[in-house]
């Protein structure tokens, strides 16, 4: 297989940077250039950790707007990015450029045009973001999570099915008696864990919070492994120390051993977004998906709903996602494991670990197949 040189882009949320590192990492495992370009504000995700500091560049990409007195600044701001893309890919002989969604990777994809370099895009969603649906007449591929995406494009026949990349860490093996010792709870019968993505979910984390306050006796021997977000962690720190009873809690910020924390827990309450639905259901992880109500074209609704038709995971809305609804849901589950291995056959089912090897060797090949009729 022939060595490239790659330019992956995306950012402004978990949800593209994640992915997006589990291709850097493809590509680095087959000896293969690649560099990782992000927006300036997503130097804070703690999954960049993983790429090298040599191969990570952030730059000024502008968030669109809709604000006609900002349109001439965004426009400035937006070509300045173009031009700091193209610099990019010509410095590192960039071969192709891979978009994976979010505003920051636009100019790096209207670069890759303006230089004749193929571009490919990954959506992760069941309803395509405006990103995909921008350049996807432009792209060579568009690989996608949800067969249901195809529903919106308009170029059906570059898509692939192929899963959203999981990062390398999310995949490890570990005993459950091992994951539980390295979050304390070894005691614990069951284990839940709640997530609520990159920058957590206040809903979420009250319906935690409700459920071992107003349900103590009931999830006495439940332990909770628990992502807050950075936003809320103090605060929900402070309200278990003063109020909790019963059950182990480990809190978070965020997990950054989420491979183990996978292989700890029964079941999952998460929303649903495409990069931690797809974790969840390559490590065979029931879960109770709560879908964010204002994400983009209710995308979240539809991923969350893909999973529910599979028989991966129970849905309950924003609305309903309190704790004198939800408790008896969980209780049920965690009580009935027939009903548990019934959803974790279902989400092996749905899972494509390899997504990120089917998406590199397809990349390789398109490139490859191009330079040959050059």
């Amino acid at each position: 297989m022939k060595s490239i040189n790659v330019l992956i882009a995306g950012g402004g949320t978990g949800g593209h940077i994640s992915p997006g590192v589990a291709l850097y990492e493809e590509f680095k495992s087959r000896g293969m250039g690649a560099i990782f370009l992000v927006g300036k504000k997503d130097e804070r995700f703690s999954s960049l950790e993983d790429v090298s500091a040599g191969d990570l560049i952030a730059y000024s990409a502008p968030t669109l707007t809709k604000n006609i007195f900002k349109l001439p600044f965004f426009t400035l701001s937006f070509l300045l990015a173009v031009i700091a893309a193209r610099r990019i890919i010509r410095k590192n002989e960039i071969r192709a450029v891979i978009g994976m969604g979010g505003y920051v990777s636009a100019p790096a994809l209207i670069a890759a045009r303006t230089l004749g370099v193929p571009l490919f895009l990954c959506e992760q969603n069941a309803v395509p973001g405006k990103v995909t649906a921008s350049f996807e007449k432009h792209a060579s591929r568009v690989y996608g999570t949800f067969i249901g995406a195809l529903e919106y494009l308009n170029f059906k026949d570059k898509y692939v099915n192929a899963g959203n990349p999981i990062r390398k860490k999310v995949l490890g093996k570990t005993s459950i008696a091992e994951a539980r010792r390295a979050f304390h709870l070894e005691a614990s019968k069951k284990v839940i864990l709640a997530i609520g993505g990159s920058q957590g979910a206040l809903r979420i984390n009250e319906l935690v919070h409700g459920l071992k306050t107003g349900f103590a006796r009931e999830f006495k021997d439940v332990g909770i492994i628990w992502s807050t977000g950075s936003y809320s962690y103090e605060k929900f720190k402070s309200m278990v120390q003063s109020d909790m009873e019963g059950g182990a809690i480990y809190m978070s910020p965020f997990i950054d051993k989420v491979g183990l924390a996978y292989a700890a827990c029964d079941l999952a309450i998460s929303r649903s977004g495409s990069g931690v639905m797809m974790e969840l259901a390559a490590m065979g992880i029931p879960s109770i998906q709560i879908p964010y109500p204002f994400a983009a074209m209710d995308h979240q609704d539809k991923n969350a709903d893909d999973f529910v038709r599979a028989g991966a995971a129970i849905k309950i809305s924003n609305e309903d996602a309190v704790p004198e609804k939800v408790a008896p849901v969980i209780i049920g589950l965690l009580g009935n494991d027939r009903q548990l291995n019934k959803m974790k056959e279902a989400a092996l089912r749905a899972a494509k670990p390899d997504a990120a090897a089917v998406i590199v060797e397809d990349i390789v090949r398109t490139v490859e197949a191009a330079c040959g009729r050059e």
